[in-house]
């Protein structure tokens, strides 16, 4: 049998250890990979950006879509303002409970993004207009006394709050005191991105004043959030922290952001003016924001609008793999070394469910792998077996480009090839896989004991699970090697 053994603990685990002595050969295990086949893991993966500027756009026309879609992970809900709080102190959560109600229970978990500014026709991208002003800031709040622009010089005639504004300030803190209230430190919730500054949250005034925020004033809006939200992850834009910023204050800002346990996540990926400008990193304008910071926690990667994309002519073919004459690549080949260089754990297409997957079912496959954690078993090492304690180690090699950032268990079988005999189940509380670093090869070593095994020879075999969801963690090895949804491993006696 081609397989190989790792064991779980089913009573007393002792702790890995480094100073073991094994007594068998290193069994190679590279012959069975499958780096093809699509594993949809937890706590990495795809998103669907549900809402987009108002409540009308990306909606699923079938739901279905989801069952047969790759990997995917969240929806991503950017919401203005106005429609939950429509009166002071009067909520209407029902635009995210709605969602919630109908996709937490299928598996899938949540994101947000809460803004103060949007652009376009109403009502589609906010809820109240008056006197052609549209505000995804509440109107009450200008009413209170808040200033800010009513019509500015550039983009849609769209209320552009002064950031620092004390009465807007003092009813935002309000609202997200409610918020996370409410929503904070749900299990389903993915991370709460700071979308309070800028066009669509985004951080830039490009389609309003066209006055940057400053930098107080950006960590007057950061500092709202890790007030109130202290278990779920923040996330903020890269544009909130350079755009049209000098370099001493990109700087300070960036590190205020990291140093205060934020992530960050580019959404520009494919935009005309980004690849002019800097195909060299693949679309990427500030790649050294995201150099050390996956190591620590996830990071989001959205591709620019995929209608919009399509429309510019950055994206052919099947797959996105024709080469874009002007570029010399494919729009394909930008977006896999975009995820290549900032490493992101989640990835967005935004855009159209199955339009997107229509499209590129190959390369949803691909990307799902790429992003985040991806493990392969490159080896193991079986040591003595002394009544029922075992020692061994296991070559494991990350794949993916980030590592993954909870402790996952290892749960295994022995299973007796004398049919009559009884099935033994481990557990291994850690894995130790969040030192499975992308691109690199950890050996893990293990002791563990367990209770009485009766003599005999068994097939072993293991899983990795989520502790926190349950839900097992794939590895990419052939089907053909998974029984009952275990790794099978090796043929061992007792």
């Amino acid at each position: 049998m081609r397989q190989f053994f790792v064991v779980l603990l089913a009573g007393l685990l002792l702790s890995c250890s480094s100073k073991q002595n094994f007594s068998s050969g290193v069994n190679d295990l590279t012959h069975l990979w499958d780096t093809i086949r699509p594993l949809a893991n937890p706590g990495k993966g795809w998103y669907h950006h549900l809402l987009d500027n108002g409540i009308d756009k990306y909606q699923i026309s079938d739901d279905s879509v989801f069952r047969t879609f790759p990997g995917m992970d969240h929806l991503y809900l950017r919401l203005a303002w106005a429609y939950l709080e429509p009166e002071e102190g009067k909520y209407d959560w029902s635009y995210i409970d709605n969602v919630v109600d109908k996709f937490v229970p299928l598996g899938y978990g949540i994101s947000f993004r809460i803004t103060c500014k949007e652009t376009g026709p109403a009502p589609g991208s906010v809820p109240k207009e008056i006197d052609g002003i549209r505000y995804a800031t509440p109107y009450w709040v200008k009413k209170a006394g808040a200033k800010g622009t009513d019509r500015p010089e550039h983009g849609s005639p769209s209320w552009t709050p002064e950031w620092n504004d004390p009465v807007f300030l003092e009813k935002l803190d309000n609202f997200h005191k409610a918020f996370a209230e409410r929503y904070d430190g749900e299990l389903w919730v993915r991370y709460v991105d700071v979308g309070s500054i800028g066009e669509w949250g985004e951080g830039h005034t490009h389609f309003s004043t066209r006055i940057p925020p400053t930098v107080d004033e950006v960590k007057t809006h950061m500092q709202i959030y890790l007030k109130h939200y202290r278990h779920s992850l923040l996330v903020v834009t890269d544009d909130l922290l350079y755009w049209n910023k000098p370099d001493e204050e990109v700087k300070e800002l960036l590190e205020f952001a990291k140093s205060n346990g934020f992530s960050l996540r580019d959404d520009s990926p494919l935009v005309d003016w980004y690849i002019d400008n800097n195909l060299d990193t693949w679309s990427v304008s500030h790649p050294h924001f995201f150099e050390d910071l996956y190591l620590k926690r996830p990071v989001v990667f959205e591709l620019q609008h995929y209608g919009n994309v399509k429309e510019d002519g950055n994206w052919k073919g099947k797959n996105g793999e024709e080469i874009l004459r002007e570029y010399g690549v494919s729009g394909a080949e930008i977006f896999r070394n975009a995820i290549h260089l900032i490493k992101p754990t989640y990835i967005g297409y935004h855009g159209y469910a199955e339009e997107w997957l229509n499209d590129n079912p190959q390369l949803t496959n691909e990307l799902l792998n790429l992003c985040g954690y991806w493990y392969f078993p490159v080896s193991f090492k079986l040591g003595k077996i002394k009544n029922s304690e075992f020692a061994f180690s296991i070559n494991w090699l990350n794949k993916g480009v980030a590592p993954a950032y909870d402790a996952f268990s290892l749960r295994g079988k022995l299973i007796p090839l004398d049919s009559s005999g009884k099935i033994v189940e481990f557990e291994l509380e850690d894995s130790q896989n969040r030192k499975w670093m992308p691109g690199e090869i950890y050996n893990a070593e293990y002791i563990v004991s367990l209770a009485k095994v009766p003599e005999g020879n068994y097939s072993l075999g293991i899983q990795l699970f989520d502790k926190t969801s349950g839900k097992p963690v794939e590895t990419g090895v052939k089907t053909e090697e998974i029984i009952d949804g275990y790794f099978m491993l090796d043929e061992v006696s007792f």
